[in-house]
């Protein structure tokens, strides 16, 4: 039976290891869900226009002068590289077997991406991408994403398998946190949810913890409560390094703001779902 939420994933590809990751995230994700993949390839308009300019020239390994760049050569390159993102596509979609599409576009990569995955209930993509500048935090695609409010939204990252995730959800009662809280449940189970509890106070998020106790019941799901006190970003950020989990779920519509909510996405290394 299909998932009422989530029937269409995007994955964006461009053969990076945080790009593979992604594939092989949203892979699992559709085969759980029955829902259909669709990985988007961009061929980069700035780099195309940085190559035709008579000024642009690059320096390689192996040899001692700058050359001047080739854009036929380029173009070239990036047709070789769409084919090897269609490729793994193929390949990771017949191991889980799922229905696919690849998709090639070219255009500003971040813009191309979320346009290209408008209809898509879920959108996936590599926390960072090719580039040296975005090997810490996340890269302009995922920013962008982020910024848009393009939810729900995935980020991934290399050396997290979706079907080994621990799952951590952040909870504060709001709606978004419940929305974010249901989704969790839906990926832990079978397996181990740890729910942190974000209260104004001690006796609040003691009373949070008592209603959700007295309220899920997952024979299958052994869920494990915390608690922090709310307003404590830097606290939570090192809680969840400690807690050392494999997918955090939250939402940006929580009691958090929202400013928190994205610094902490931008500063954690690990996979966020943001629903």
């Amino acid at each position: 039976m299909r998932n009422n939420l989530i029937r269409h994933i995007a994955v964006a590809l461009d053969c990076s290891p945080h790009s593979l990751a992604s594939l092989n995230a949203a892979a699992e994700l559709a085969r759980r869900m029955h829902a259909d993949l669709t990985g988007i390839f961009v061929e980069d308009l700035n780099l195309l226009r940085m190559a035709a300019l008579p000024c642009s020239h690059e320096i390689r390994i192996y040899t001692d002068e700058p050359e001047k760049i080739d854009l036929l050569q380029l173009e070239r390159s990036l047709k070789r590289q769409a084919r090897e993102a269609e490729s793994a596509l193929q390949h990771i979609a017949k191991e889980f077997m799922v229905e696919h599409s690849f998709r090639v576009c070219r255009g500003m990569v971040p813009a191309e991406v979320i346009l290209a995955a408008h209809e898509a209930d879920l959108l996936v993509l590599g926390r960072s991408g090719r580039s040296p500048s975005c090997r810490k935090g996340l890269g302009s695609t995922a920013k962008k994403a982020l910024a848009e409010g393009k939810r729900p939204l995935l980020l991934m990252r290399t050396g997290f398998a979706a079907k080994e995730w621990p799952v951590l959800v952040l909870y504060d009662g709001s709606t978004g946190s419940q929305q974010a809280l249901s989704t969790a449940l839906s990926l832990a189970e079978p397996g181990t949810l740890h729910v942190l509890i974000l209260g104004e106070t001690p006796e609040e998020a003691m009373l949070m913890e008592q209603e959700l106790s007295a309220t899920i019941t997952r024979p299958e799901t052994v869920i494990e409560y915390h608690r922090l006190p709310l307003h404590d970003g830097k606290t939570l950020a090192r809680y969840i390094r400690m807690a050392d989990s494999g997918l955090l779920v939250l939402s940006d519509r929580m009691r958090l703001p929202i400013e928190t909510v994205h610094t902490l996405i931008n500063e954690i290394d690990y996979p966020v779902l943001l629903v």
